[in-house]
């Protein structure tokens, strides 16, 4: 049985060329060979270069190659042009943010969130002697509000769910600083754990941009973020109930002291990872979405686990199912 990965470049200066049916990527300590049949995506996270007659191969294999930015955020892609089937969905899509579909998928979003953020810190909290208890009868409390507001427009709701979702997570990050070195959650911080977050959040966005385009979705064209040039509002929707497996990976190396400040150096004015501390922040978040969980009564990754909510966003705009099915994290 093949085992489909992912490709992250993080070398400088990388070359990803084809030879027969096998991507080669050479850099200045290595030479690596994959099958293409083994492979999914690319991300390409350093300044690197591809050849034609690679590029070609990912189209033929619809592997899609990704290029990310020093924060580990997508800021290109390249993709198969046969995708089909996706303007009666983006239709659908615009116009379900003026009707009740936009709010029903936004509300089992964010109901999945807190449910997925609640069994990570009750898992932390087994471990730790209970001192999360008054925390998570908070978050609790705070999820029942959400769960029981009453459906009017996206407009009317936005605030509500933004109000809903802020405080839990003051709640949920306030929990998490009493394990990793952290003060408050902030995604400018310049500290080594929100550094950490936002490359593990970075590499998060591509996975969950490509469920919404081998969707049918328009990345663009979200919910409860709002529309702004630039701004992929459906992939910062979609991308919420998943958070919290981002930050499980980033906190497992924190616990085990396997990233530290030394992992973090300053270019020009900029703090930002080493190569180093990159490495090890790819390679525990790949491995997070690569678990096996349950879902729908079938073992899945967390990786197809994400393609299948994308799915599932598309065939509940197509009207092909009645309800959304978020994922909620169980094992």
């Amino acid at each position: 049985m093949n085992i489909i990965m992912k490709i992250v470049i993080n070398e400088f200066g990388s070359y990803i060329s084809k030879k027969e049916n096998r991507f080669v990527i050479k850099s200045k300590e290595k030479k690596e060979e994959y099958s293409s049949d083994q492979i999914d995506q690319i991300i390409i996270s350093s300044p690197s270069s591809i050849s034609e007659s690679a590029v070609k191969l990912t189209v033929d294999n619809n592997i899609d190659i990704v290029y990310a930015s020093f924060n580990g955020k997508p800021f290109a892609r390249i993709y198969p042009c046969t995708l089909g089937g996706t303007t009666l969905t983006r239709r659908e899509q615009a116009l379900a943010y003026f009707d009740n579909r936009g709010v029903v998928i936004i509300k089992e979003i964010l109901s999945a969130k807190l449910k997925n953020q609640l069994f990570l810190i009750k898992r932390l909290n087994k471990t730790r002697k209970g001192i999360f208890f008054f925390e998570v009868e908070n978050m609790e409390r705070n999820l029942q509000k959400i769960e029981n507001l009453s459906d009017e427009s996206m407009e009317a709701m936005r605030e509500k769910f933004l109000g809903f979702e802020g405080y839990a997570a003051a709640i949920y990050f306030k929990c998490l600083s009493q394990i990793c070195p952290f003060n408050q959650r902030n995604p400018r911080g310049k500290d080594i754990f929100n550094i950490s977050l936002n490359y593990g959040y970075g590499l998060l966005y591509s996975e969950v941009e490509r469920a919404c385009i081998l969707a049918g979705l328009d990345p663009y064209l979200g919910f409860l973020h709002k529309d702004r040039y630039g701004k992929p509002s459906m992939v910062l929707d979609l991308v919420e109930q998943f958070r919290p497996f981002i930050d499980r990976a980033i906190i497992n190396l924190f616990v085990r002291k396997q990233i530290s400040d030394k992992d973090l150096e300053i270019i020009g004015e900029a703090i930002l990872l080493t190569k180093s501390g990159r490495r090890k922040i790819i390679e525990e978040v790949m491995k997070i979405l690569n678990w096996k969980l349950s879902y729908k009564n079938k073992k899945f990754s967390l990786s197809n686990i994400i393609l299948e909510q994308g799915r599932e966003i598309a065939r509940y705009l197509l009207g092909q199912s009645k309800e959304i099915v978020p994922f909620i994290w169980r094992d």
